[in-house]
């Protein structure tokens, strides 16, 4: 019965240590808000943070590489294995072996029938097994910390997809906000051409103006009644464009809050932007990180030209039946090993590391030369977009008293209808570049500080919203 208390012991144990437990199932909640409320920028990025599936793909990732840093380093620890085996033969060697491991051997066993052909006899084998690292020449301190560079490889992996889809997010509530702009840009087009058309049927109807003008004001209202349905059009994907960067079903109702106003960012000084980007840019780090990993490298490929020591022991059980009484006994020792030769493979695998740490040291040059020339980008594109927002400003504001103007001389019979509908198709699109400035002018500065790796939930980008 010793054995069935070692089995049941083992059992125990591997029940309350080994099992793993079940993860709860996360209940998420609805991404957006219902169609009765509104959605700050900041609120959708929050959003986006907690349930956009790259994200979630990114983190499961990040811990799943964290956790490759316990398995490196249980190579410090002894390890114990437990096995329970039954055979049954009739092998010469294997009886001979097996009846003096089960303390069963007597001195008829010694007859040449006995030895040559023997019975078949049935051996239950219960045994533990220890072995434990005593010198490795430091190969798992460096596996342990190429896990831990791993790690922090994956956590800035995580980090740069967090500010590529707070970009993303932003991208698509700002784009919404034009839409919606657009919209009543288009609106208001619609009327405007409406009444031109209702005054130019008066005239016509009083004999002061040609049946042609109102033709060409029917023409131009068509026309403002084609860009009100792709406004239309446009807003409705800009919303399920949102919605898929939050993480939500592409037609989850919401609003976003706010106007498409202008506002003011500090831009800062270009230097300074750089220095900054290569200190902060979490896809840069993960390229320094991954340099360190190739120097680390060649440290484990020397490595294997030292010498290795472990120890061993094995205690294990033997009987004829598995609840019957039988011999045990055990081993312990060490072990030495030192390859002599091995046909240049080492050496081999350390040209090979150095190779890579060059190849390291390439790229992250060449990655600190792309951004440095992101950043400028970035920088110039922000400040053509601000310029473009003076720009445009007046000439929306000059575009509209061009209107008004022609509008009233149109009514006193001193313009044609010519006249009036280019004023407004020039009006129209005096607004439309004026929107679109702001659009670029906010969108610039949000991709000014993700080249510079400091967009956030907490940017100016996101709170100047």
């Amino acid at each position: 019965m010793k054995r069935f208390g070692i089995v049941f012991v083992v059992w125990l144990f591997m029940s309350a240590s080994g099992s793993p437990a079940q993860a709860p199932q996360e209940q998420i909640p609805p991404a957006s808000p219902d169609a009765a409320g509104t959605l700050t920028l900041k609120e959708a990025v929050n959003l986006a943070l907690k349930h956009n599936p790259s994200i979630q793909a990114a983190d499961a990732y990040a811990d799943a590489v964290r956790r490759g840093m316990s398995i490196a380093a249980s190579g410090r620890y002894p390890r114990l294995d437990f096995s329970e085996g039954v055979e049954r033969g009739n092998n010469p060697v294997y009886v001979f072996s097996s009846l003096l491991t089960e303390r069963r051997f007597t001195q008829q066993n010694f007859t040449l029938s006995a030895l040559n052909f023997p019975t078949p006899i049935d051996n239950f084998r219960t045994q533990f097994a220890a072995s434990a690292p005593l010198y490795d020449a430091g190969q798992t301190v460096r596996r342990v910390r190429d896990a831990r560079l791993d790690a922090q490889g994956a956590e800035r992996a995580l980090q740069r997809t967090s500010q590529e889809i707070i970009f993303s997010v932003i991208q698509s509530y700002t784009d919404e906000l034009l839409a919606r702009e657009s919209v009543r840009v288009a609106e208001a087009a619609v009327r405007s051409t409406g009444e031109d058309l209702a005054r130019a049927q008066s005239r016509q109807e009083q004999g002061q103006a040609l049946l042609s003008d109102v033709l060409l004001a029917k023409v131009q209202l068509a026309q403002a009644q084609e860009e009100l349905i792709r406004a239309h059009n446009s807003e409705a994907i800009a919303q399920a464009a949102l919605n898929v960067a939050m993480g939500a079903p592409e037609d989850s109702p919401h609003r976003v809050e706010g106007a498409l106003a202008e506002t003011t960012f500090e831009a800062g000084i270009l230097e300074e932007r750089q220095k900054r980007a290569l200190a902060a840019r979490p896809d840069y780090q993960q390229t320094l990180i991954g340099r360190e990993k190739a120097a680390n490298g060649i440290s484990q490929a020397r490595a294997e030209f030292l010498p290795t020591l472990n120890t061993f022991a094995t205690w294990e059980v033997d009987s004829q039946t598995f609840a019957a009484r039988g011999g045990n006994d055990w081993i312990a020792g060490a072990s030495l090993n030192f390859n002599l030769f091995d046909g240049g493979a080492r050496r081999a695998r350390v040209g090979q590391a150095r190779a890579r740490e060059r190849q390291a040291e390439a790229v992250a040059a060449q990655m600190a030369s792309a951004i440095r020339l992101q950043v400028r980008e970035a920088f110039l594109n922000l400040d053509a977009a601000r310029q473009r927002v003076e720009v445009s400003r007046q000439s929306a504001d000059q575009a509209q008293e061009s209107l008004r103007i022609l509008q009233d001389r149109y009514e006193a019979s001193l313009a044609t209808i010519t006249d009036v509908l280019g004023a407004e198709t020039a009006h129209d699109r005096a607004q439309r570049d004026y929107l679109n400035a702001v659009f670029d002018y906010r969108i610039s500065y949000a991709a000014l500080e993700l080249a510079t790796g400091e967009l956030s939930a907490d940017s100016q980008a996101v709170v100047q919203q």
